[in-house]
């Protein structure tokens, strides 16, 4: 880990710390291995909270953060510590089959973290005796409760316990803070979010080159995941959306399996993720190279609201009014091209919301919920959004002219909200007709 990460990560602990108060402890988990099969597991990912205080990737652990200092005992010493790291303990036979561990002797060194011990160790501190000393504790409890293989005994006896330790402290997920902490990127983040979507527009440019009916779906599929990699990212940021045809009208469409064919339209949903931050992008080809009339006309009022939306994002201005500000450009549109009568029914067409925060998870896990006494509403500097307007026509809508069922179209940028106005991350990826056409010449 290089400084400026090791600085990140500090940063963050310290932000936590301020927030929580000098009362209160927090014990964060870090995530363990999920049973495929058999003896198979699916590919292990870290929790993200905990990756974003700790910027370890190893399973097993957990990090305490203490601000007002606890006790703890090594080598027969009680010291008052303000955070510790608790890690697999190392052990050469698995170490063997699974891959090095960092031991807690170089967490200090490797993470920047004051203290560390070996995981079994944690026990001591999860104490009714202990915990009662605090008037707050923080965890993150839906993930604590998914704990596997060792870590699940580790907490087991403490679980049992939480009724007894409840009515003496007061105990609180760590997800609210923490996602509100997470609203806000850092000049670090941003730099790994503008990395993640420069590495995905390399794949849709590489991609479009390949494009053509006959193909199948789970072709353009391959070919991005391959790029993702050629190109510097980790992993897909999530599951590809390839959807040809009628298949687009499926917002999370994931076979892709089906043949490309001549006349039709391709949505991708996909993007890259660089060293844990994701990128979000959909773009929607025509198969053949050439729009038709009809896909040109739909097209166009969609690209007409991915462009005033992404105007709009601005500090100050209300993200449900940016999503406002879609469904009247697409009502309008359709009422415009004589598709719809009443403009109220647009909701009926476009499906879903104009976009999402993102960052650690593609749908970022901040606070979106206005309520009495707090504003998430409000655009501020450093939020990173997708804006996404679409339109879908199934064949069941029989109240839509024939040439245009079995059409959808999305566009979907990553937006930096600044205080100069909006900065699209994801603009290397053509999206003017002209610009299309022309690439897929």
């Amino acid at each position: 880990m290089n400084k400026e990460q090791l600085s990140f990560h500090k940063s963050r602990r310290k932000e936590f710390s301020k927030l929580i108060g000098n009362d209160a402890l927090a014990i964060v988990f870090g995530n363990t291995h999920r049973n495929k099969s058999y003896d198979g597991d699916y590919k292990f990912k870290q929790y993200k909270n905990f990756y974003y205080l700790t910027g370890f990737t190893e399973p097993n652990s957990a990090l305490v953060i203490a601000p007002g200092g606890i006790k703890v005992t090594r080598s027969g010493k009680k010291n008052s510590v303000k955070e510790l790291l608790y890690v697999q303990q190392n052990d050469e036979r698995l170490e063997t089959w699974n891959g090095k561990r960092m031991g807690y002797k170089n967490v200090k060194k490797s993470l920047g973290i004051e203290n560390a011990d070996i995981n079994e160790n944690l026990c001591k501190i999860l104490h009714y005796n202990e915990l009662k000393n605090f008037r707050k504790l923080y965890l993150n409890i839906a993930e604590m409760l998914k704990l596997t293989e060792e870590m699940k005994k580790i907490i087991s006896e403490f679980i049992d316990s939480l009724n007894r330790i409840a009515p003496h402290t007061e105990i609180i997920d760590v997800s609210y803070i923490l996602g509100t902490m997470r609203s806000i990127k850092t000049e670090f983040e941003i730099n790994r979010i503008i990395a993640a979507s420069e590495i995905s527009i390399g794949s849709y440019n590489e991609i479009l080159s390949i494009l053509q009916p006959g193909m199948n779906e789970f072709e353009i599929q391959s070919a991005l995941e391959y790029y993702y990699r050629y190109h510097g990212g980790d992993d897909t940021a999530y599951h590809p959306i390839v959807a040809s045809g009628e298949n687009a009208c499926i917002l999370h469409y994931e076979k892709n399996d089906k043949r490309l064919k001549e006349n039709e339209l391709l949505l991708i949903d996909s993007a890259s993720e660089y060293n844990y931050y994701c990128s979000d992008i959909t773009r929607t080809f025509p198969i053949n190279g050439k729009f038709s009339n009809e896909q040109k006309q739909i097209y166009e009022i969609v690209l007409k609201a991915n462009k005033e939306c992404i105007k709009k994002t601005k500090p100050g201005v209300k993200f449900s009014s940016v999503a406002e500000l879609s469904n009247r450009i697409l009502a309008e549109g359709l009422f415009k091209a004589g598709l719809i009568k009443d403009k109220t029914k647009i909701r009926k067409y476009s499906l879903h919301g104009i976009g999402h925060h993102i960052g650690l998870d593609t749908h970022d896990a901040v606070p979106s919920s206005l309520t009495k006494n707090s504003d998430t509403d409000t655009l501020k500097p450093g939020m990173i959004l997708t804006i996404e307007p679409g339109l879908y026509f199934t064949d069941k809508m029989k109240e839509i002219p024939a040439k245009y069922r079995g059409m959808g179209v999305r566009i979907e940028d990553v937006v930096l909200v600044t205080k100069a106005g909006p900065k699209v991350l994801t603009g290397g990826i053509v999206k003017e007709v002209k610009d299309v056409e022309r690439m897929m010449e």
